[in-house]
């Protein structure tokens, strides 16, 4: 009993040095994540004059959106365009402007109506700030390497295992030494002292959501490291890299235009809807379509096609009836992280999930100091007991 108590200890203290150390980061780190797990109905609220477009009629086809973008910005090279999903979302097209005499012209995002397609505006992609147009880059860019590149990539990484540590060792302090405990371990007693209430409520609530948080930073942590990760689970199951595009013997004034392409890919796959394409940036390279189909858990959808330029041929389908094993693995690891996995009740049981850190340090942290006052109390009287016993013993 003894000894159990003696780990217990040095587990409280893990936890406590954490929790204490980097309760802020922890707290910084969840409530952007919760944020972003609602990245495209917030982007959309802060931008409304961009990203919302709500007059009706017919919706232009994916080419004429094209068409007008090279007219408006006749000097930039178009990247990728992202199709409507639902009513009131635009098109959304990245161009790469031609870079000036001075420097390299940043990227940027154009928008336009999808019944008119009218140019509704523009912004700097990789532009950090605060303002609406850049607010969830900024956001994005925090969460995932607090605004310092691969070096803060590799904080992000440490510090997402620090907070998993975290975790563990809060559950395994707060982990009840007999089966009449479990019910103390998620119950709060709001007849006690406020104190008490809110250390009820801190391991409650690490107790209760401690999966989700679990698997958040799991996931977190690896998809910084998704490099590594890929080649560990290619030594048990192949993840296939990007195809090569095969040469086609073909005149490239007989390339299929745009429009037989999507039309192509629509007729091949009636169940599903175009949410995203990447153009090539050179004739050798093909085009990537992300499809979406109903019950899917990516954002932009859970089949990818690599279609040939030249022939308009699909070369690779990457879904659910092609993938291995390992890229099934890939291929959960961000909708695991956002809880998009698990529909709209999953993001929204993730999105508490972030902003649990800030709870959880606020009240750990009350609690600490608290205990600490009430220790340093206990000290002095205990001091003062003593001193008046030995003055007593020297009278």
């Amino acid at each position: 009993m003894a000894q159990s108590g003696r780990r217990k200890s040095v587990w409280r203290t893990i936890h406590r040095t954490l929790g204490i150390g980097l309760g802020t980061w922890f707290a910084l780190v969840g409530i952007t994540g919760s944020i972003l797990v609602y990245e495209d109905p917030v982007d959309a609220w802060l931008n409304p004059g961009l990203l919302v477009d709500t007059r009706e009629g017919t919706r232009l086809e994916p080419d004429e959106i094209l068409d007008r973008a090279e007219d408006a910005y006749p000097r930039a090279r178009i990247e990728r365009l992202r199709l409507p999903a639902r009513r009131g979302e635009v098109y959304r097209i990245q161009l790469m402007p031609w870079p000036n005499r001075r420097n390299e012209s940043p990227r940027i995002e154009a928008a336009f109506g999808p019944v008119t397609g009218d140019l509704l505006g523009s912004r700097e992609i990789e532009r950090l700030g605060f303002s609406a147009p850049h607010a969830l880059h900024t956001v994005y860019e925090f969460h995932r390497n607090v605004l310092l590149g691969a070096a803060g990539a590799n904080i992000v990484g440490i510090a997402g295992f620090l907070m998993l540590t975290s975790v563990v060792t809060g559950l395994v302090v707060a982990w009840p030494r007999n089966g009449s405990g479990w019910k103390r371990l998620v119950s709060v007693k709001l007849r006690a002292g406020g104190t008490r209430v809110l250390f009820d409520f801190h391991r409650s609530a690490g107790s209760v959501l401690f999966a989700l948080v679990l698997v958040s930073t799991i996931t977190g942590s690896t998809l910084v490291y998704i490099n590594y990760v890929r080649d560990i689970v290619s030594v048990f199951s192949s993840v296939d890299a990007f195809p090569t595009i095969p040469w086609r013997s073909v005149r490239y004034d007989q390339w299929p235009e745009f429009r037989t392409l999507v039309r192509n890919v629509r007729e091949t796959y009636p169940d599903r809807s175009i949410a995203e394409v990447h153009v090539p940036s050179q004739i050798t390279g093909g085009y990537l379509f992300y499809l979406r189909g109903p019950n899917d858990v990516h954002r932009l959808g859970d089949t990818i096609l690599w279609v040939h330029p030249a022939t308009g041929e699909i070369l690779v389908e990457r879904s659910e009836r092609t993938r291995t094993r390992g890229e099934s693995v890939m291929h959960w690891l961000f909708p695991l992280h956002s809880g998009s996995a698990f529909g709209r009740p999953g993001m929204t049981a993730m999105c508490f999930a972030g902003a649990l850190p800030i709870f959880l340090a606020l009240t750990g942290l009350w609690v600490w100091l608290r205990k600490r006052r009430a220790e340093k109390f206990e000290s002095l009287r205990t001091e003062r007991l003593r001193m008046e016993l030995a003055a007593k013993a020297k009278g």
